[in-house]
């Protein structure tokens, strides 16, 4: 994900600030979200994701936009991906929170819809500029 990436839904102040105040490379953190994001557009797709969450847990859709999903997933959605990803948990940490402070500054998100104990993960619905 590199810096103004027309398709990521993370600003780069975010990833910048979040990356400083949690002793993560800038540039370790990006190849986190990008390799992120790329999981779940391509295992089982952006759509076919949301379906499953919606299935699983109580309404975790907070807000939807042309591009982007903005979901709330209990802790342990965070750690599959982290083990899957093979990420130590320093940058796991780093790539939560990076989501969790998108997901704040977004006016499209209203948070009184979010489960307890759950965490935001934004998923962008565009790859290269198109619709997923």
């Amino acid at each position: 994900m590199t810096e103004n990436e027309p398709n990521s839904p993370f600003e780069d102040d975010v990833i910048r600030a979040v990356a400083s105040e949690n002793d993560v490379e800038e540039s370790q953190l990006r190849d986190a979200l990008e390799a992120h994001q790329r999981v779940m557009a391509d295992n089982p797709g952006v759509e076919d994701l949301v379906y499953e969450w919606r299935r699983q847990y109580d309404d975790p859709v907070l807000a939807r936009t042309p591009e982007t999903f903005f979901v709330a997933v209990p802790p342990t959605v965070w750690e599959e991906y982290g083990d899957f990803l093979g990420l130590d948990d320093y940058v796991l940490r780093a790539l939560s929170a990076v989501h969790q402070e998108q997901t704040l500054r977004s006016d499209a998100v209203d948070l009184s819809g979010m489960a307890d104990g759950h965490a935001a993960l934004v998923v962008s619905r565009t790859t290269d500029g198109e619709r997923r």
